[in-house]
């Protein structure tokens, strides 16, 4: 069954990579994404206090082209763009870089108008990203980067903030699991079908808060829309809609949402997918958005 233009779309997954020399290619792109039905846009802003312009990229993908700020430091330029933009944007603080008193320094970025928390897990260098790992970017052990990271998702739960969180299911299942079970009241949409649908489905078939996303997934699911079809429909609860664009790249959405109409999923599941989920998902913080 086809989707109506006026369907709300909700993108839990974009990027920022941009800065306010192009506000003006935001708002336009942003007025193209309102007329296909997007009311909100979750952005995954950097924050960095700690590293070089040689180290910095030691975290992020070769194809990334920043039009941002040269260090990532993107809090200060998404937050005004949020506020250029009305409700549309949702910003989300990117804890890569993140070093120092976690709970302190999360604190202080939900002041500033974050709305939630993006992750990677980078323990090593057998990451699906194929980026350096962070205990050897910021010379810190392995205990103390999980530390970290467990501190994250503490502050998260603690704070009714969604998380949305690249972790590669195949590779790190038991690690995914031991979180799960250390904060069973976190929301977290693990982005891209846990990197790999046989072992993700155990996750979600065993926690009920955990969501993920379509996001980098248009080439795969173009190759097999039967079997990625079959696969929303059974966890038609917790799939979200999500691009994995970058702020300036309005296109890659409207990719994204000539996607799922493309699989003429049934009305409902198209509602979840676009609508219900995200907003489930995103939770609260959502509704502060729109007060």
């Amino acid at each position: 069954m086809g989707q109506a233009s006026c369907q709300e779309i909700i993108d839990v997954h974009c990027h920022c990579f941009t800065g306010l020399r192009q506000a003006e290619i935001v708002k336009q792109g942003l007025e193209v994404l309102r007329k296909s039905g997007l009311s909100h846009m979750a952005v995954m802003g950097l924050v960095n206090t700690q590293l070089d312009e040689q180290r910095i990229w030691e975290l992020i993908p070769d194809y990334v082209e920043s039009l941002g700020d040269p260090l990532f430091n993107e809090a200060a330029d998404l937050m005004e763009l949020t506020r250029q933009n009305g409700e549309v944007l949702f910003p989300m603080v990117d804890t890569r870089y993140l070093f120092g008193n976690v709970p302190s320094l999360l604190n202080g970025y939900i002041k500033q108008g974050f709305r939630g928390i993006k992750g990677i897990y980078l323990a090593d260098n057998g990451n699906d990203l194929g980026v350096g790992n962070v205990p050897d970017t910021f010379g810190i052990s392995l205990k103390q980067y999980q530390q970290r990271e467990w501190e994250i998702f503490a502050f998260a739960e603690a704070n009714d903030l969604p998380v949305l969180y690249h972790m590669d299911a195949r590779r790190y299942g038991d690690v995914m699991r031991a979180m799960l079970d250390d904060f069973p009241r976190l929301r977290v949409d693990f982005a891209h079908f846990g990197i790999g649908r046989s072992a993700f489905r155990k996750i979600l078939d065993r926690y009920p808060n955990v969501y993920t996303d379509i996001a980098s997934m248009l080439p795969y699911i173009k190759s097999d829309p039967v079997s990625y079809v079959d696969f929303i429909s059974h966890y038609s609860d917790r799939v979200c809609f999500g691009s994995d664009a970058f702020l300036y790249q309005f296109e890659t959405v409207l990719d994204y949402v000539h996607l799922v109409r493309e699989l003429k999923l049934p009305e409902d599941i198209a509602d979840k997918v676009f609508s219900e989920n995200p907003r489930r998902f995103l939770g609260q913080a959502l509704e502060k958005t729109q007060n």
